[in-house]
């Protein structure tokens, strides 16, 4: 069994390409409590990014979504909202990435 098949039981994660889902150690992204992840979706939308949560104290790995994916460009005003996001985690991380997903170089 794939160890990141965990991550089926949240939609919030359905942006993960294949490749990443079944040869990356995703362990550390975090599956919410289903009414926070929803509000997770609606701000995914309304940013037009992808969000994932990495549990706290994680940090990027070179085969990882972080060193894979550039993260998306957010105004001030989109930033305040992750912040205030963010601080309903717990001192889990939250990630915005690129929509469309855009591979570093």
């Amino acid at each position: 069994m794939n160890s990141n098949f965990f991550l089926k039981k949240s939609i919030l994660y359905d942006w993960i390409p294949d490749f990443a889902f079944h040869f990356y150690d995703l362990s550390e992204l975090v599956v919410l409590a289903k009414e926070l992840e929803e509000e997770c979706i609606v701000i995914a939308n309304h940013l037009n990014a992808f969000l994932a949560i990495y549990k706290k104290g994680t940090r990027a790995k070179p085969n990882g979504l972080c060193t894979t994916f550039q993260y998306a460009s957010l105004d001030s005003s989109e930033l305040e909202l992750c912040q205030k996001l963010e601080h309903k985690l717990d001192g889990d991380i939250l990630v915005a990435y690129a929509k469309p997903l855009q591979r570093w170089e």
